[in-house]
């Protein structure tokens, strides 16, 4: 009987920890919808949805989220799976009322494919989906600062309660989970009060989240969201601030109102300097640009290669053996950039024959020797310069180097 509990509250804290997980995709769907559709009115105009709606039915997405998750561990087939995907991303298209749903689900169940690949050679992998995590409230900081900048009081007050409902998802879930991993690691310790923990650290989990509501929603749901940021306007460069107060002060008696849920950002601005918008925006910008490059170029990385363990560790080496193991690196890693000395010049010409004369990357389990016998490479001279550039007690000379480039 008391196995049979346990197993039951084993099985509510999964569920709970599941849907936790699934809401954290719908969050973070909704808040991606809505600032969208508040940023590109002609995008809003064209599916007849406003940031509210699409941020409601952002939150839809959960569903098929959930519905993935359990595809991917049930259908035994990747073909089965596929055309599971495809229905999902038919439902996805219905919930969200756009193809924007659509788009997301096929970039989920392509992850879903990759993650089960992986875990075929290299056992259970956690997915960015199946967890919520901390880092993810920038998406929300960037959409609140989107808010601030287009003066979007909408957006701004959805950015707040995404934020709010985000984190208090985090800490239930992160409190639970460490729960659940205590419990299952010492499941086999004998007398084991494990009702005892669960109905202790279940309650101090309820009490931080119910403390996070309590402190966090009200205020999100009732604030005015007056911030505003004002970028620096080329149109009215020369002019004093009483000129530009008088001349807009005829539009503010036409068009005073009182602010709504749906309308423009009232109350004081703060204007940012030139300078200091353009480094912003410029550091923003080429960030994003190189994290979404080398995040493609990893996936595709991944997903092409083959899935073996290649992790395994050597302890108590020979010095035979770390002397052969610092050639084996010596081959294959290429000196610093800013490395420009002779030594790193002639490791650089003989890396450079190499794949010449190879066509391709040597394998990592052959020896300096082994790969230049591989590649089909005589030079005798060149793999001197090379031990001593790489081995040697003394560096390699500017002469020495130049020799090294007539012979790479």
């Amino acid at each position: 009987m008391k196995e049979k509990i346990n197993l039951l509250h084993a099985n509510g804290r999964t569920l709970l920890l599941r849907g936790l997980a699934r809401l954290h995709c719908g969050l973070l769907a909704a808040m991606l919808f809505a600032t969208v559709f508040a940023l590109l009115p002609a995008v809003s105009l064209s599916v007849r949805t406003g940031p509210v709606e699409a941020f409601l039915r952002g939150l839809l997405l959960a569903v098929p989220a959930a519905l993935c998750y359990y595809a991917i561990k049930r259908l035994k087939a990747l073909w089965q799976f596929l055309l599971a995907a495809l229905g999902l991303c038919a439902l996805s298209w219905l919930l969200a009322g756009h193809w924007g749903g659509a788009a997301l689900m096929a970039v989920m169940c392509l992850f879903r494919v990759r993650v089960r690949l992986q875990e075929e050679e290299e056992g259970p992998i956690a997915s960015f989906f199946d967890q919520p995590a901390y880092p993810a409230l920038a998406v929300f900081a960037l959409a609140f600062l989107a808010s601030a900048v287009a003066g979007l009081a909408v957006l701004q007050r959805l950015s707040l309660v995404g934020a709010a409902l985000y984190l208090l998802v985090c800490l239930g879930f992160h409190g639970l989970s460490r729960l659940d991993g205590y419990l299952v690691l010492n499941q086999g310790m004998r007398n084991l009060p494990a009702r005892r923990i669960q109905r202790i650290a279940g309650t101090a989990v309820a009490a931080v989240v119910l403390a996070g509501a309590v402190l966090l929603l009200p205020p999100a749901f009732t604030s005015e969201c007056g911030v505003r940021i004002q970028l620096p306007s080329h149109t009215q460069t020369g002019k004093t601030p009483a000129q530009r107060a008088e001349e807009d002060a005829p539009l503010r008696l036409n068009q005073e109102q009182p602010p709504d849920f749906l309308g423009e950002l009232e109350g004081p601005s703060w204007q940012i300097p030139p300078i200091v918008s353009y480094l912003f925006f410029g550091l923003i910008g080429t960030g994003t640009a190189v994290v979404v490059i080398l995040g493609v170029v990893r996936f595709f990385k991944d997903f092409s290669r083959s899935y073996t363990d290649s992790r395994d560790l050597v302890q108590r080496l020979t010095k035979e053996e770390r002397d052969q193991s610092a050639a084996l690196e010596g081959v294959h890693k290429r000196p610093a950039f800013w490395d420009r000395s002779p030594s790193a010049a002639v490791r650089r010409r003989y890396r450079r024959a190499v794949l010449k004369s190879g066509k391709e990357p040597p394998q990592r389990a052959l020896t300096p020797a082994e790969v230049e016998a591989w590649a089909g490479l005589r030079e005798e001279r060149l793999h001197q310069l090379y031990e001593k550039a790489r081995y040697g007690p003394e560096p390699c000379t500017a002469e020495e180097a130049r020799e090294a480039g007539r012979l790479g």
